[in-house]
């Protein structure tokens, strides 16, 4: 299958409102957490959460496209002077078993983001509704849409938001939310990203070559109490790193979407452990949920645009990175990334 690349990225987050800011954002450590308009009743107080910086606060299909179509316009100008309504959208949203999950986002999402952008339905446009893994299951449909020739690009956009009432009380009633009594779980956050994905070798610019993607299945989710041993999330790594001729040894960093709970880390540590069978000085771990809160299906655009953009300023530790990604339920996803340059940032 020919060789596809990450080529321009959007992103919309709780430190910047468009690829630029957010990123430089991120890479400074800037946090985007603060208190939100949610109400923690346990300890009679506001939560912290990552908030984008909207005029008002609202809530609805409608937000999450204000929120991922600044994102894919960014995407769409990048791949000038190729025509927006020749790219198909391929946009991860949340799973239907999200808690409090709004049933109509699936009909009307695309529809309000297509609208935003004046734009007319492309046939191979669509939704992937499986969270986290969402964006990588977009990335394979995208590699498959640019391998068979019917587009020159597309893009792999995602959106979500934890910022309701309604979500946030779930959470916490299992107690997964950060707060001031309980250290083993996530900022809320919400979030827009979306990149250009094309035929390696299409770029001006450098570009973040795609060399493998692989996917697993774990039995012993977050809130299951089979023993958990972390074997999706190791299978997904390696038959990434199969797919890609990449031992783990050579991956100079790992691009995540660790967001503070104690179960995730485990899972990378355990997928980790597994997969290194050389000793290495260093190999960082990366997770920029630390600054735009938890974010699910939009973790895998502005993941994979971080990485491109540590590229490009030339601040990344290597050129390869072993990104991956798991949700509440058993779908696990990742990708190695090869940052390529082919011209001056």
């Amino acid at each position: 299958m020919s060789a596809v690349s990450v080529l321009g990225a959007g992103m919309v987050t709780a430190v910047g409102f468009n690829y630029p800011s957010s990123s430089a954002a991120i890479r400074a450590g800037i946090k985007g957490l603060r208190a939100a308009n949610l109400w923690d009743a346990e300890n009679g107080e506001y939560l912290t959460a990552a908030k984008v910086d909207l005029p008002q606060w609202w809530e609805g299909t409608g937000k999450l496209a204000d929120v991922v179509a600044p994102a894919i316009w960014e995407c769409l100008k990048q791949a000038e002077p190729e025509r927006p309504e020749a790219i198909p959208i391929l946009l991860a949203v949340a799973p239907p078993d999200r808690p409090a999950r709004l049933r109509e986002s699936d009909v009307e999402i695309l529809d309000e983001v297509e609208w935003r952008l004046g734009l007319p339905r492309h046939p191979e446009s669509g939704l992937v509704s499986l969270g986290n893994v969402s964006g990588l299951v977009a990335l394979v449909q995208a590699r498959k849409l640019l391998a068979g020739g019917k587009v020159r690009f597309c893009i792999v956009a995602g959106v979500d938001s934890f910022l309701q009432q309604e979500v946030v009380e779930s959470y916490m009633e299992k107690s997964r939310i950060m707060t001031e009594s309980n250290s083993n779980g996530f900022f809320p956050g919400e979030a827009g990203g979306a990149v250009l994905v094309g035929l390696s070798g299409m770029g001006t610019e450098g570009e973040l070559k795609i060399l493998g993607i692989g996917f697993g299945v774990e039995p012993a989710t977050i809130g299951s109490e089979e023993p958990f041993q972390g074997k999706g999330l190791t299978k997904a790594c390696r038959d990434a790193l199969a797919e890609a001729h990449v031992p783990m040894h050579l991956v100079a960093y790992r691009n995540t979407d660790l967001n503070g709970e104690h179960y995730k880390f485990k899972e990378a540590s355990y997928a980790q452990t597994r997969l290194l069978k050389q000793r290495v000085e260093k190999q960082e771990l990366w997770h920029l949920s630390e600054c735009v809160g938890e974010i699910g299906a939009a973790y895998v655009p502005c993941v994979l645009a971080m990485s491109l953009h540590a590229g490009r300023k030339q601040f990344a530790p290597g050129s390869r990175c072993l990104c991956h990604f798991s949700g509440d339920g058993p779908e696990r996803g990742a990708c190695v990334v090869e940052f390529e340059q082919r011209g001056t940032s």
